[in-house]
C-alpha cells in the first residue's frame, strides 16, 4: 500500500470460539485478552493481530503484545506504527516505521447504497459535489469519503486523545486513487502534512492516510 505495509487474513464465517492452535501464534498476552472475547470479536481481533505480525515480520522487525490503548487503537511498538481494520470476512493491517508518521486504514464493503448515511459523515461542501454527480456514482464517492474519514480517525487519535468528528475533516478523492483532504479539527495541533489514498480490491475498498508533524 502507498502508506505502509499489508497484512490480510480471511476470517472464518461463522462466531465459532479460535481454535487454541491459532492462539498460540499470539503472544501470551494477546492470547489472555484474546479469550476474554466472544464471537465475531475475538475473530476478528485475532485475525487484526495476525494481519499485523505478518506485515511487522515482512519489515524484518519483532513485536511484543498488541494490545489496545483507551481509543481502541494498536498500542505498538515504540519504532513502529500500526493501524488494523475488519469486516466479517477480513482482518487487515498496515505497518509502517514511526520516523515516518502515523497511519489510519479502514475496509469497507461497497454492497447497497446506503444513501442516509450522507447527511451524517459529509460536510455541506461534500454534499454539494456529491449530489452534482451522476446517480449511479454517488453512493460510491460517499463510500470512498467514508473510508478515508475513518483512516483520518485512526492516524490522529492516538496523538489528539480524543473522538474526531465526520466534520472535522473534508475529503475530495482524486481519480488517481489520492485524495485532497482539508482538516477542520476542533482541537490539538494540526499534523503538517497529511497524505490519503484509496484502492478497490476483491474484498472491497482499502483507506489510508499517513500524517506527520513537525
Amino acid at each position: 500500500m502507498r502508506h505502509g505495509l499489508l497484512g490480510a487474513i480471511h476470517l472464518p464465517e461463522t462466531p465459532e470460539p479460535v481454535p487454541e492452535s491459532v492462539l498460540d501464534q499470539l503472544h501470551p498476552d494477546e492470547q489472555s485478552h484474546a479469550r476474554t472475547l466472544r464471537g465475531f470479536r475475538q475473530v476478528q481481533w485475532v485475525g487484526g493481530r495476525l494481519a499485523a505480525r505478518a506485515a511487522v515480520d515482512a519489515l524484518g522487525l519483532s513485536m511484543g503484545a498488541l494490545l489496545s490503548d483507551g481509543y481502541g487503537a494498536p498500542k505498538a511498538p515504540r519504532l513502529l506504527t500500526i493501524s488494523i481494520a475488519h469486516k466479517r470476512h477480513l482482518a487487515v493491517a498496515m505497518v509502517a516505521l514511526r520516523r515516518h508518521g502515523a497511519i489510519g486504514i479502514d475496509l469497507e464493503v461497497s454492497g447497497r447504497p446506503r444513501m442516509g448515511i450522507a447527511t451524517r459523515v459529509l460536510t455541506d461542501s461534500e454534499l454539494s459535489r456529491v449530489d452534482a454527480l451522476a446517480p449511479d456514482r454517488r453512493w460510491t464517492s460517499v463510500l470512498v469519503r467514508f473510508a478515508i474519514k475513518e483512516a483520518i480517525y485512526k492516524a490522529l487519535a492516538p496523538r489528539l486523545q480524543r473522538y474526531i468528528g465526520f466534520e472535522e475533516a473534508e475529503v475530495v478523492p482524486l481519480t488517481n486513487g489520492t485524495a485532497e483532504v482539508r482538516l477542520l479539527l476542533n482541537s490539538g495541533e494540526p499534523p503538517a502534512h497529511l497524505e490519503a489514498g484509496y484502492a478497490w480490491v476483491p474484498q472491497g475498498l482499502l483507506a489510508t492516510v499517513r500524517a506527520r508533524w513537525p
